[in-house]
């Protein structure tokens, strides 16, 4: 790793700047050097402190993005600017409320370069690993805020006050966070709580400016075995921070081609609630949007090719669960030519009392496969599109939900290409790590030594948020739970 660092500088200032990129990278995860046995580095390198934001080079940008903002962007824009410069009486938290299409990661990403064109530090976050890439810092909730996973009414930062990460967290003046409608209540009150506390000041968000946005029509907090009052009481809308929120509204849609406009509509009209329905709150689809043959056919084909492979990646069939999404996978993989591999995991199990160990044996585990995990049975294809089930490192893309190219199959690393995204098309070895569920119902602790990935031709309503696909199909064996309106 040294050899990254040795153009122009002395081997001690190497070796401090391999040291602070070490700990940088375990910091990600929640790690420090000192857990490993690594000398901890004892100051930041000055390469790494003049690493000095071009301002010039960001205000260009949000100057010209700032001009393709259309009649609904603009003005949104101009209130968040307002805010910072003092102009406007109408607080400093605001809500970019806007279906898919309509322009909010433009809007975010406008904001963000103007800002820090101006000296204004900016924080940017989202939800979700997919949809943090989509960002300029590409950072989760978890990731910045140091939030378990999964995040409980009871959850606390592990940021203390004075700390590095507080000190950071102190500088920023904006926070923009992206799909926020599918976080739980309980997590922008762990946020409020956190800034108040860092900045000592007993004002929402500790007077920070927070720019929030997503859709309530889209996927809601997944509350497991709630009711619909526990589904209700989990989201933002069910928050008192939320009356804090300017909310402002985006409706033109961006994406919408040519013949769409109906169908873009009707689906407005189902997230809205304006749909005609049954005593059962039951709609009927329209017709035309319904298909009585095969899925797997329409979608991909009845046989794929290898020149089919390039735009593989573009298509998707959503389901509602997992145990779906991995029966039409196994079906595209068989369909697509090539010698297929099979990688199986090493599983063990950890209990508070050593001897339950024993009650759960290895063929027992192998039979798991626990929300967010790799399968016991890891069939691939080179060409397979698979998706990454863990943040191997945020900062270059490769966070939790990218979906990758299998391109090469190695015995001990797989080859992809990444799929999607600001990254796109550069390739990434992806190893064998060692993974814990976060699904609190399992009365032990799963590890499972495998490669973090999962076939993704397929995948669930909640994993496809923030993606965008040119062909696309919807299963529904059966109905959508409320926590899964698309």
């Amino acid at each position: 790793m040294t050899e990254d660092f040795m153009q122009h500088v002395d081997a001690e200032t190497v070796e401090a700047m391999t040291f602070y990129s070490i700990e940088e990278k375990l910091e990600e995860h929640g790690r420090r050097c000192s857990e490993f046995g690594i000398p901890s580095p004892t100051s930041v390198p000055y390469e790494f402190e003049s690493k000095i934001i071009n301002k010039k080079a960001e205000l260009r940008i949000g100057q010209e993005m700032y001009a393709l903002l259309n009649q609904d962007q603009l003005p949104a824009a101009d209130k968040v600017l307002a805010a910072h410069h003092k102009q406007s009486n109408n607080g400093t938290c605001f809500f970019i409320d806007g279906p898919g299409g309509t322009g909010k990661t433009h809007l975010y990403n406008t904001l963000y370069h103007l800002f820090m064109g101006q000296g204004i530090y900016v924080m940017s976050v989202a939800w979700t690993g997919i949809d943090a890439g989509l960002l300029p810092e590409e950072r989760t909730v978890h990731s910045r805020f140091k939030f378990p996973v999964p995040i409980l009414e009871t959850s606390t930062s592990s940021i203390r006050p004075h700390s590095k990460e507080a000190e950071e967290i102190k500088k920023a003046e904006v926070f923009i966070w992206d799909e926020a409608a599918m976080a739980p209540s309980y997590a922008l009150k762990a946020v409020d709580i956190l800034l108040r506390d860092i900045m000592n000041i007993n004002l929402p968000f500790g007077g920070k400016i927070m720019v929030l946005g997503g859709d309530f029509r889209q996927v809601l907090p997944v509350t497991r075995f709630g009711n619909r009052s526990e589904l209700i009481a989990a989201s933002l809308k069910s928050s008192d921070l939320l009356s804090s929120f300017k909310v402002i509204h985006l409706s033109q849609n961006m994406r919408t081609g040519t013949g769409e406009e109906e169908f873009s509509k009707w689906l407005i009209q189902l997230g809205n609630g304006e749909l005609p329905s049954n005593e059962y709150d039951e709609i009927d689809l329209p017709r035309s949007r319904m298909l009585d043959g095969n899925l797997v056919n329409e979608i991909f084909g009845q046989h794929i090719s290898i020149n089919d492979i390039p735009t593989l990646y573009n298509r998707t069939i959503l389901c509602p669960k997992n145990q779906h999404s991995f029966l039409v996978n196994e079906e595209v993989l068989q369909r697509l030519p090539g010698t297929e591999t099979t990688y199986t995991s090493v599983d063990d199990v950890e209990c508070e009392d050593g001897d339950d160990v024993t009650n759960y044996p290895t063929e027992f585990l192998n039979s798991l496969t626990p929300l967010g995990m790799p399968p016991h049975k890891l069939k691939l294809k080179p060409g397979a599109i698979v998706m990454l089930l863990h943040n191997l490192d945020v900062k270059q893309g490769l966070c939790k939900g990218i979906r990758l190219i299998v391109r090469r199959l190695q015995n001990h690393t797989i080859d992809c290409e990444v799929a999607t995204g600001s990254n796109k098309g550069s390739r990434v070895i992806i190893p064998r790590i060692t993974m814990t569920p976060s699904d609190i119902f399992l009365p032990f602790k799963l590890r499972r030594h495998q490669f973090p990935i999962r076939l993704s031709f397929s995948m669930t309503i909640n994993e496809s948020q923030g993606q965008t696909f040119e062909r696309l199909g919807l299963l529904l064996p059966q109905l959508v739970c409320n926590e899964n309106i698309w």
